[in-house]
């Protein structure tokens, strides 16, 4: 794929959607820009079984965003159709008028190749080895089953939450009556479309509508990570919200807490479609995916049919991050830090320790951009904020801490909020590896250009680090190797001697 900006539009039956990307060395991609609007072309769809009573309105979007793409410098565009136009019978004809209107091809794709694409994007960006995969839309579902990061089935049901609404749902205040014919339904399409796989394996949602569920779930759990991408909820919280909010009125939806207006009218459809989705696959949990369609047009311009490996997750989003914020990594900094962790890896503990504290060396410095004199809380914002996959939440936030490191108490403060999502230890390590971090820094600040070698001897009172390839530094008075080292035994439980060989 080229470098320069791309563009990535998905005609979608609820809603269009653009995305700009600009793609950069090594296959770095930051979003420049991203644009929705709700068309409800699946309204028109179950009401007509065509959609040319929707063509100017359509083509005035259309032709707004490829407009929006064309200033922001994009070189190439892609533009994708889904449901309403596979369904409908003037759907090919209205694509063309589309295309016409803006200049840019609209392809309408098939079902399957529907599914595969938000396989890509979503199971692309996803710590997710096997499981299914569920992509819920306006007038269809698309259900996928993955092993080994590899797809195995792709389906695609012809019931979507707009559709399914327009069919049942219509009135402000659904009945319990109305809900039980309408999930027998959808029930009947899966069976119909979708195989039985095997139970007990994760769900990988995608999707505004499952978005939306994510969101009132968080906001229930009164959860303290904002991001939805890879958050984890039980199955039985599908029946739970629907019991809560499912027979409401359209009034009393517009005032529940997370839910966003333009969703309020589709939600009680979409949680029977969750519903029926969730007693067909039963899976152990379901795990939300920011990413969908687009993200696998451009997944499969960048990587043809092969998936970024799990292990390769992180450091690709950290790269990109740093792309965005026109930031390098330092190499002998990173490989300093590696091997100060490796050397205390027997105090670290959990095998993702490494990991994290690889990934935090290589984003320390980030908050600089920002204003450099307050930039530990500034990188500690910004990872917080970041779509870096790869990673749970809770990790995310020990990546952030241990980046931001400025010292133990500080960084005790700015966990405060996230105990809910942390384990027990989990700020002693993440204050480990933010110290080992920082210390790492702190030598190659003192030799830059220099590559050294660390080894580590750790007794129950000592830590003795062996520094190879560097000269000792200049002493100089209340030096920040100095402040660090004093904070070795406070953090790891014993003091730090170095010696320089």
């Amino acid at each position: 794929m080229r470098s320069g900006r791309h563009a990535f539009l998905d005609i979608g039956s609820h809603s269009a959607r653009l995305l700009v990307v600009e793609v950069g060395p090594h296959q770095c991609w930051r979003v420049v820009d991203e644009e929705r609007a709700i068309l409800r072309l699946g309204d028109a769809l179950a009401r007509e079984g065509r959609l040319i009573g929707e063509i100017e309105r359509a083509q005035t979007v259309y032709r707004s965003l490829c407009q929006r793409a064309r200033h922001l410098g994009v070189r190439e565009s892609e533009a994708v159709g889904t449901a309403a136009l596979r369904a409908s019978r003037d759907g090919a004809a209205f694509a063309a008028q589309l295309a016409r209107t803006a200049g840019v091809p609209l392809t309408i794709l098939g079902g399957e190749e529907e599914a595969g694409l938000g396989f890509v994007g979503a199971v692309g960006t996803l710590p997710v080895s096997s499981g299914n995969l569920c992509d819920l839309g306006g007038a269809s579902t698309e259900v996928s089953q993955f092993h080994g990061r590899a797809l195995q089935v792709a389906t695609s049901a012809p019931v979507g939450a707009v559709t399914l609404h327009q069919q049942f749902l219509r009135d402000d205040s659904p009945t319990a009556a109305q809900a039980a014919v309408a999930l027998s339904y959808v029930r009947q399409v899966l069976q119909a479309t979708v195989p039985r796989p095997e139970p007990g394996l994760p769900l990988v949602a995608l999707g505004g509508s499952f978005r939306s569920i994510a969101k009132l779930h968080q906001t229930a759990e009164r959860y303290p990570f904002a991001s939805l991408h890879n958050y984890r909820m039980p199955p039985d919280a599908i029946e739970l919200l629907w019991r809560r909010l499912g027979l409401l009125t359209l009034r009393e939806r517009l005032k529940v807490p997370g839910l966003a207006a333009h969703r309020a009218e589709l939600v009680p459809s979409a949680l029977v479609i969750a519903s029926a989705i969730v007693d067909h696959l039963r899976p152990s949990e379901i795990v939300i995916s920011g990413a969908g369609l687009r993200e696998g047009l451009l997944y499969r311009q960048l990587y043809g049919h092969d998936l970024p490996r799990v292990d390769d997750l992180l450091e690709q989003s950290c790269r990109n991050l740093l792309f965005q914020l026109a930031e390098v990594v330092d190499e002998d900094q990173s490989a300093l830090t590696g091997d100060l962790l490796l050397a205390l890896s027997p105090l670290l503990g959990q095998a993702d320790a490494l990991r994290i504290g690889r990934a935090a060396a290589s984003l320390r410095g980030i908050g600089r951009r920002i204003n450099f004199y307050d930039r530990h809380r500034h990188t500690f914002s910004i990872i917080l904020g970041a779509r870096l996959f790869g990673l749970s939440h809770r990790e995310q936030v020990l990546l952030a801490a241990a980046a931001a490191y400025e010292g133990p108490r500080l960084m005790r403060e700015a966990l405060v909020p996230y105990l809910d999502i942390l384990l027990r230890g989990d700020i002693v390590l993440a204050q480990r590896l933010g110290l080992a971090v920082a210390y790492a820094e702190g030598l190659a600040r003192s030799a830059p250009g220099q590559r050294a070698a660390i080894a580590a001897d750790i007794t129950p009172a000592l830590i003795t680090l062996g520094i190879a390839g560097i000269a000792p530094p200049a002493q100089l008075p209340f030096g920040e190797l100095d402040r660090l080292a004093g904070q070795f035994a406070k953090v790891f439980g014993r003091k730090l001697v170095t010696r320089y060989n």
